[in-house]
Parts: C-alpha cells; structure tokens; sequence
C-alpha cells in the first residue's frame, strides 16, 4: 500500500489538470480570435475545413506522444513511421488490391516498430532519446530504399481515398476517425488502471515497480500505441494524397511533441492530457494556418514552434517547482 502511494504521490490533482486544460483553451480561443480579425478568409468555412483535416493528423501522433512523455519517455521515431507506414500500406494495396489489407499492413507495420522501440528500451536498458534517435533513421533510410523515383504511388483506389477523402453524417471521415479515437484513449488514460499506471511510472518508476506495476510491459505497450497512432496518420495521410513521398512524416515528430507539450503533458513524465493534446494540435493548424493567410513565410513556423515548446516546458517547471515547496 505504501509503495502504491508513493507511485501515485507525484500525480497531479484533477483540479490542476483542468486549470491547465482551460488556460490553454484561453490561449487557443484568443488566437482564433486574433486571425479572425487578421484575416477576412480565417472564417470561410473552406478554410476552417482545411484547418481542421490539417490538424487532425498531428493530433493522431500528438495522442501516442502524450502517453510516451507521460511515462517519462519520448519518440523521435514517429515522423519516419508515420511516412513508412503509409509506404507499406500503399504498397500492399498496389500488390492486393484490396484497401483493408493496405489499412491493416500500415497499421501492423507501425506496431512492429514501436514494439521494437519498447523491447531495445527495455531489455537492453538503452535511452529512449537514443533508441527512438537512431530507429528514425534507419525507418527513413528503409523508405528512401523502397520508394522508387522518391514516392510510392497508383494506389489511389476509391475504397481506399474515401479514408481522407469522403465524408460521413456531414464530416469528413478522418475527423470522425479521430473523434473515436479520441474517445478510446481519453477512456484508457482517465479511467483504467493502464492510465493509472502509466501515471504512476512517470512520476517515479521504481515506486511503481515496488508496488507490483509490470513497468516494462507497460512501456512496451506504450511504445507500441505511439507507433500505431503514427501509422494510423500516415496511412490517412497516404489516403489523402495517394502517394506517399518519401519525405512524409519529416517533423512529425517535432509537432506531436509540441502538440502534447501544449496541451499540458510535462516531458519529465507524470502529467498528461488527451484533451489537451487536441487543443495543442489545433493552436498548431492554426499557427500554419494564419501564416499561410498572411502571406507570412512557413519557415517561421519552425521557430514559432521551437520557442512555444521551450517556453511550455519552462512554465510547466516553475509550476512544478512551485507546487513542491507548497
């Protein structure tokens, strides 16, 4: 019982999660706002249709982030998972013709890397910086080497391009993808004991281990749900565009950090928000957004976002720091 309390001592309070969550809600209402008056195009509804399919993609990646950070670990690997996955989809429908054997083969292909990030951090005690480093590497090195003329296409098939493409009960189908996802992980994260657990590790891993937690299990899984929300966006990315260049996914992994970082998810581990990864997604897609309607160059973006998540995690230990002497 005492060390399941001291797994759970560094916890942060509902109440201080959803003080986080509104603030950055705060700061997302005031930029729509500040682009609504910046711009008279931000409010056509084609505009806000294209920001919202935007984001949707780096909030897929930014999800499987936030549970990785949360257990005090971090994924360099999901850009490059993101774009082999989609390859390997693609290519599957190209050699079957068929669109679910294409789905199904992008999404195993983004579980098998994240399963082999979990085991080489786990089993072989390696940083998960330089592990997941080093496995995004070789991922893009493996999709440079299988795309041919520098993309993978002719797979553009209907039952496929409908994914990115159509639209069901008056949405388009990726946003409702990732409203269901949404609702899972929220589900997972909140009210399960993996949520708890994952928590638990972050805030101090040998307590949790003291207290029966399987701490690497559960590593593994994480691990592995990252690379499944990566696949799951490049394949819908894949769907999108019906070619996978072999360039997709580059930064991905800068934008889920900085989506979930955001949101409130604190990289030295212990806190974290789905809910605010969402609303961390979404002040992105918008940032690029304004940029783009403003005729502002894109390479400010990078340095908008650099600075966004320096300042995010500085905020996030002085309240850290604050709450410990309190």
């Amino acid at each position: 019982m005492m060390a399941t309390e001291k797994a759970l001592k560094g916890r942060p309070s509902v109440h201080k999660k959803k003080f986080d969550e509104l603030g950055i809600l705060i700061v997302a209402i005031a930029l729509f706002i500040f682009l609504s008056i910046a711009s008279p195009h931000f409010l056509k509804f084609t505009n806000i249709q294209n920001l919202l399919l935007q984001s949707v993609f780096v909030m897929l990646v930014g999800f499987g982030m936030t549970f990785v950070l949360t257990i005090g670990g971090i994924d360099l690997s999901v850009g490059s998972i993101l774009g082999f996955s989609g390859a390997t989809c693609g290519l599957m429908i190209i050699a079957t013709g068929s669109a679910a054997a294409g789905v199904l083969t992008g999404l195993v292909t983004g579980v098998g890397f994240g399963f082999l990030n979990g085991i080489l951090i786990t089993k072989l005690k390696i940083a998960p910086f330089l592990v997941t480093f080093a496995m995004n590497s070789v991922i893009r090195g493996i999709l440079l080497l299988t795309s041919s003329n520098g993309s993978v296409s002719g797979f553009g098939i209907d039952d496929f391009t409908w994914l990115s493409q159509g639209y069901a009960i008056g949405l388009p189908v990726p946003v409702i993808i990732t409203i269901i996802v949404f609702v899972i992980l929220l589900f997972l994260f909140k009210f399960t004991s993996f949520g708890r657990y994952i928590t638990a590790i972050g805030s101090n891993k040998q307590a949790a281990f003291l207290s029966g937690v399987s701490t690497n299990r559960i590593t593994v899984i994480v691990y592995m749900l990252s690379g499944l929300m990566a696949a799951l966006s490049g394949v819908l990315l894949a769907a999108r565009m019906s070619s996978v260049p072999s360039e997709l996914g580059a930064g991905y992994e800068m934008d889920a950090i900085a989506a979930a970082v955001i949101g409130g998810t604190s990289m030295a581990g212990g806190k974290g928000s789905i809910i605010g990864a969402i609303i961390g997604a979404m002040i992105l897609g918008m940032i690029s957004n304004g940029l783009d309607l403003l005729s502002v160059n894109q390479f400010y973006r990078q340095i908008i976002v650099g600075i966004i998540i320096v300042v995010a995690v500085a905020l996030e230990r002085l309240t850290s720091l604050k709450s410990e002497k309190v």
